[in-house]
C-alpha cells in the first residue's frame, strides 16, 4: 500500500472520531470543551494517525512476505497432501489388484488341490484293486496248499487204512508157510540188488 492509499483511508476516519469526539466530551458534565482540550485530542488523533501510517509503511514488507511465505506453505502442505492422497489412491488400486489377483489365486489353488485329490483317490482306488488282486492270489495259492496238503493228508491216512486193513487181512489169511516163502522171496529179491 501507498501512503498516499492510508492517508486518504486515514482521513475520512479521523474526521469521524473528531466528529463524535465533540459532542462526548461536550456531555461529560462539565459544561463544554476548551479548545485547548480539543487541540490536544487532535493532536493525539494525529500522532495516532501517524504512528499507524508509520506502522503500516514499516510493517507492510515483512507482513506481506510473512503472509506471501504463509500462502506459499499451505500451497506446499496443499500439494504435499494432495500428492500423498494420489499415493493412497494408487496404494488401494494396488491392495484391490491384489484382492482380485488372491481371489483368482485362491480359485486356482483349489482347482489345484482338487486334481491333486482326484489323483490322489485314483492311486488309492488302485491300490486297493493291486491289495485286493494280492490278496484274492494270496488266498487261492493258500487253498490250493492246503488242498494239496489235505489231499496228501488224505491219501496217508487212506494208505494207512490199507495197510493197516492189508495188515488184518494177511494176519487172517496169511499163514506160516506163506509168511516164510515171503521172507524168503525178499531176501533172494535183496541179495540179488546187493550183487
Amino acid at each position: 500500500m501507498r501512503i498516499a492509499t492510508v492517508a486518504t483511508r486515514l482521513v475520512p476516519a479521523l474526521a469521524l472520531v473528531l466528529g463524535l469526539a465533540g459532542p462526548a466530551l461536550a456531555s461529560s458534565g462539565g459544561g463544554g470543551v476548551s479548545d485547548h482540550q480539543m487541540w490536544d485530542f487532535i493532536y493525539r488523533i494525529m500522532n495516532f494517525a501517524v504512528l499507524v501510517a508509520v506502522l503500516v509503511v514499516v510493517l507492510r514488507k515483512p507482513l506481506k512476505s510473512g503472509l506471501s511465505s504463509r500462502v506459499e506453505q499451505i500451497k506446499s502442505e496443499l500439494e504435499e497432501l494432495e500428492a500423498k492422497r494420489e499415493e493412497a489412491r494408487r496404494a488401494y488400486a494396488l491392495m484391490e489388484q491384489r484382492l482380485a489377483d488372491a481371489a483368482g489365486e485362491h480359485e486356482k489353488i483349489l482347482a489345484e488341490f482338487r486334481a491333486m485329490g482326484e489323483k490322489e483317490k485314483a492311486a488309492i482306488i488302485a491300490g486297493a484293486e493291486s491289495s485286493a488282486q494280492r490278496i484274492k492270489e494270496q488266498a487261492s495259492f493258500t487253498i490250493e496248499q492246503e488242498t494239496a496238503q489235505a489231499k496228501a493228508e488224505l491219501r496217508r491216512d487212506v494208505a494207512e487204512m490199507s495197510a493197516a486193513l492189508a495188515e488184518d487181512l494177511l494176519k487172517e489169511k496169511i499163514n506160516s508157510d506163506d509168511q516164510t516163502r515171503l521172507v524168503d522171496e525178499y531176501l533172494a529179491k535183496v541179495s540179488q540188488e546187493v550183487q
